[in-house]
């Protein structure tokens, strides 16, 4: 997936909740309202999936699609690993770390991913879990993520999708003014990506969007059948 549900949540507002029952502000004499409807991790999974589904489609012409997790940072640790939960690490520089970021750790024999928990101080990453033990000569340590806005883009999409069912569930208008706004904040870095404003580090590429003219036979302007010379006074 894109984006996590911890990505979904940092989107919605205080008076929505996953995995809660506060959706919204009651209103009284609403029916039934002990039962309303409430998003759930397991729906906001499937509108993950719905948002990565719209941004492979419009992505597919010029990147190779699904999207792949790229390594974006890679470091040393500074003392042996031990399996566990709650693994402290440190590191000579955390501050390029965040919680709840994918990180690979790995040495000559294998690796394995985890989640960071915690980033205490500016020497120290701590992960969820660890199954096995890493010498501090031989591993490295790497932050793994899909290029950016695709992260951003997949969460605001989401919510959108999210907000579009509780208005639907609640008998109000079809859509939500946050979820279209939602929706076109996410729609305008697509547009960026589209154009070559922005670009995909690490993706493969299925267009010719990006490739030099000069590999070209001969640059294409913008009319196609321009006439040099005498051949244009006919």
């Amino acid at each position: 997936m894109y984006c996590t549900v911890t990505d979904v949540k940092q989107f919605l507002p205080p008076p929505v909740t996953v995995g809660g029952n506060n959706i919204g502000t009651p209103n009284p004499g609403r029916p039934n309202e002990a039962n309303r409807d409430k998003i759930t991790p397991d729906q906001i999974i499937y509108f993950i999936r719905y948002a990565q589904q719209e941004i492979d489609s419009r992505l597919n012409p010029f990147y190779a699609c699904p999207l792949r997790r790229i390594k974006t940072h890679e470091v040393e640790p500074r003392n042996n690993i031990t399996a566990g939960t709650g693994v402290k690490i440190s590191v000579f520089d955390s501050t390029v770390f965040a919680e709840h970021d994918l990180v690979r750790i790995q040495d000559n024999s294998g690796s394995e991913t985890a989640t960071i928990t915690n980033v205490p101080n500016f020497q120290t990453i701590v992960v969820n879990s660890l199954s096995y033990n890493y010498d501090v000569d031989e591993s490295l340590i790497s932050i793994l993520k899909f290029p950016d806005p695709i992260p951003t883009i997949a969460a605001r999409l989401t919510v959108s999708y999210a907000f579009d069912r509780l208005f639907n569930a609640e008998q109000a208008p079809d859509i939500s003014q946050y979820g279209v706004a939602q929706r076109t904040l996410a729609m305008n870095a697509m547009d960026g990506i589209l154009t070559g404003s922005i670009l995909l580090v690490g993706q493969d590429h299925t267009g010719r969007r990006f490739i030099r003219g000069s590999l070209y036979d001969g640059f294409k302007g913008p009319v196609a059948d321009y006439q040099f010379g005498r051949e244009q006074q006919g």
